[in-house]
């Protein structure tokens, strides 16, 4: 099915050159200049989401009742083990739900694959113009957006940075940066996420063939999200200077990064948490348990779970989440400009 639809686009493509008498001349194919034709374009997108809001809608829907549900099901979380492995689930739940969602992604260039092709074949516009069109809609409706229901509604929830039950009580300054650095990396990585959807869903022949395929890179960024599995400074000498292939898959994570810039924020210079392990009481019954508390810093925290500890680590993270949000990117663009040109449009 999708060789016969390839095949029929490229002969609407030989009709139009052949009506047309002559190949698009390469000095200048498009009479209008690049922002007339973004503005065209993003007026027809404009259009079509008001008359079709469902997406946007089911999106926004969704992601306010997630974080509704994840602020009631990790609600006050305290700051004793417990309290520290519910900051740590419930930030990777939220990483996990957005990059999920990123799924919807895949087939956004396949949906207007033939009109695109023929309008670019007639010389209506460019691929960079309905690529930035496409991309910046994406971005600005399904990535940022959403990310802001779990800031003002699942953070303060939860009780993390800022939010928290203690004593001492956060600075307004640090409290206003945390949540921008919590916003930003749940930003890029669901820009990142869906940069990666697009990209394979440009070249899969099918919408069945992208879903699999997409969920698969994903399920790989998630498993070295550093949640699951955690191989950042290995084990051993021998792991560090040998050949590690978990350590290159967790260092192109965008979940693992994400993660771990998000633990940092949270983490870092945060005061004392307390670890309360069990035992076992072998003196007055084999069976009787008792616990014990030990005060650790946040510094420590990290440490212990063998993440970053300080904000050039942070600083480190949010680079590698950009420079990977914009890779995809270029990747996406690089590929749907290979796209064009194979069906003999450029």
């Amino acid at each position: 099915a999708a060789a016969a639809r390839d095949a029929t686009a490229r002969a609407r493509i030989a009709a139009v050159h052949a009506e047309s008498g002559t190949t698009l001349p390469r000095t200048r194919k498009f009479r209008a200049s690049f922002a007339t034709q973004t503005k065209a374009l993003w007026g027809r997108v404009a259009k079509n989401v008001r008359r079709h809001p469902f997406l946007i809608a089911l999106h926004f829907l969704a992601t306010a009742t997630a974080s509704v549900f994840v602020g009631a099901v990790f609600r006050s979380a305290g700051r004793d083990t417990g309290g520290i492995q519910n900051r740590m689930g419930s930030l990777f739940f939220i990483l996990l739900y957005l990059t999920l969602m990123s799924l919807s992604s895949l087939p956004v260039w396949r949906e207007d694959r033939a009109l695109f092709l023929r309008e670019k074949a007639a010389g209506a516009y460019d691929t960079a113009s309905y690529f930035v069109t496409v991309v910046v809609f994406d971005v600005l409706a399904l990535r940022v957006l959403p990310p802001l229901f779990f800031a003002l509604v699942a953070y303060p929830a939860i009780g993390l940075r800022g939010f928290s039950d203690d004593s001492d009580p956060t600075p307004a300054p640090t409290l206003v940066r945390c949540v921008c650095v919590f916003v930003l990396v749940l930003v890029l990585v669901n820009v990142a996420a869906s940069a990666l959807c697009m990209a394979i869903g440009i070249v899969a022949p099918s919408n069945a063939t992208a879903n699999a395929c997409g969920l698969l890179f994903l399920l790989v960024n998630v498993l070295c999200g550093g949640f699951f599995l955690n191989e950042q400074t290995g084990v051993g000498n021998a792991t560090q200077t040998s050949f590690n292939p978990t350590r290159i898959l967790t260092g192109f994570s965008f979940v693992n990064r994400a993660f771990e810039a998000l633990l940092i924020n949270e983490f870092l210079d945060a005061g004392l948490f307390e670890f309360t392990p069990k035992f076992k009481n072998a003196g007055a019954g084999g069976d009787k348990r008792s616990s014990i508390s030990v005060d650790v810093d946040g510094d420590e925290v990290l440490r212990f779970f063998k993440f970053g500890d300080s904000n050039a680590v942070l600083v480190s993270d949010l680079s590698a989440l950009c420079g990977l949000a914009l890779g995809y990117v270029a990747l996406a663009f690089a590929l749907l400009k290979w796209t064009t040109r194979r069906m003999g449009v450029d």
